[in-house]
């Protein structure tokens, strides 16, 4: 008999088995979702089980170019969109500006000789004014742990969020500073809780629970909305 499940949009082949004693779960080659289970589960427990696997399925899944990504690379355009702190800013092109990119509170201005090299400009942007941000942010949040990190440092670390550094330096990816604030305190506490607790262990979770009790769900949130950024360095 083959049964199957529908969770979160995505269909979970269940494979039952006398000699099972616990769940597992499986991502294929083909990219079929298989969740092995002792014949005596009941069916709901199943489904409870996976539904709480949905993030490490969806990161599988990301892995494996199963989810196609809906990034794009900005051409520097009058009316295009940068985010930050999760608000959409429209850039504008001039003609005559001291700086190559300035902010201005409802918009970015981006000097048009510039454009060639908008990329490092924004970038620049990013870390020059998002390191007082977190510096601020991360102060606020280690509040809610036991640790306080002893540096923060903003630059380029690919496909990373951020990680935590020897001598309790905090290191953030520049674009964090384009998710919401909601998403970005999931991040900063993640790794606040990494100071005291190096390793994902059972211990690290339930610490990251107490201080932030949503955390699963900004988790996921993240996972999402890492699709939407554009693809540029």
């Amino acid at each position: 008999m083959n049964e199957t499940l529908e969770i979160g949009g995505l269909a979970f082949h269940v494979r039952r088995s006398a000699h099972r004693k616990s769940l597992g779960l499986t991502v294929d080659r083909d990219g079929d979702l298989v969740v092995h289970a002792p014949n005596a589960t009941a069916t709901d427990d199943v489904e409870r089980w996976t539904r709480k696997k949905l993030l490490w399925v969806h990161g599988k899944l990301a892995q494996r170019k199963l989810i196609a990504p809906r990034v794009h690379v900005p051409e520097f355009v009058s009316g295009e969109p940068f985010y930050y702190l999760g608000r959409s800013f429209s850039l504008k092109l001039v003609l005559d500006q001291k700086e190559p990119l300035r902010f201005e509170g409802k918009h970015f201005c981006l000097r048009r000789d510039s454009r060639s090299s908008a990329a490092v400009h924004f970038r620049k942007w990013y870390i020059n004014t998002g390191t007082a941000w977190l510096k601020g942010r991360v102060a606020m949040l280690s509040r809610r742990t036991v640790a306080n990190a002893a540096r923060i440092k903003v630059s380029n670390l690919g496909f990373r969020w951020a990680s935590c550094g020897k001598n309790d330096t905090l290191f953030f990816n520049w674009k964090t500073l384009q998710l919401p604030v909601r998403l970005i305190d999931y991040v900063v506490m993640h790794e606040l809780v990494h100071l005291s607790e190096p390793h994902h262990t059972i211990n690290f979770w339930r610490t990251l629970e107490a201080a932030l009790p949503d955390f699963r769900e900004r988790q996921y949130e993240l996972l999402l909305k890492a699709r939407e950024f554009p693809s540029w360095e």
